[in-house]
């Protein structure tokens, strides 16, 4: 409980001073102490504080961006890509946060997917297509699963 205050006033400064990668990782932070708090006491703001990470990773990845070769796959992510990725594939693992919302996380991965290398973006789709699977998105899951295939052959 201290820990999740001393996160909430903490973050109020990152966000003032626009430290995106700092305050992406507090609310990743924040979500983890509430998980272990009381999950189902804090439903909401576990899912708005991962939606807030996930944003503010992908502004500080967009800041840190190399825009020479638009449309082609990045060599090496930007770090806060990397962070973010992080964050999608722990999420997925949770059960209990995935738990009847298999739609949402397997669009989030396919997301993510775009920002990431080859390697990375395979890996994404591929755990984005079991959870289609697991939504009984054959089609989503069958596609997904070919895209990761493709992927990682050019990889």
């Amino acid at each position: 409980d201290a820990a999740l205050g001393i996160y909430r006033l903490v973050k109020d400064d990152y966000k003032h001073d626009k430290a995106h990668l700092y305050y992406a990782s507090v609310q990743e932070m924040i979500v983890l102490c509430m998980f272990m708090i009381d999950p189902s006491k804090y439903t909401y703001d576990v899912q708005h504080s991962i939606e807030t990470a996930l944003y503010s990773y992908s502004r500080a990845a967009d800041e840190e961006k190399d825009d020479t070769n638009p449309g082609v796959r990045p060599s090496k992510a930007p770090y806060a890509t990397r962070l973010a990725t992080r964050l999608c594939l722990a999420l997925s693992s949770a059960r209990t946060i995935c738990e009847g919302k298999h739609m949402e996380m397997a669009d989030l991965l396919a997301s993510a997917s775009s920002h990431e290398t080859p390697l990375g973006a395979a890996v994404l789709l591929e755990r984005s297509s079991s959870h289609y699977y697991q939504a009984g998105m054959i089609r989503k899951y069958s596609f997904h699963m070919l895209m990761a295939g493709h992927i990682f052959r050019s990889a």
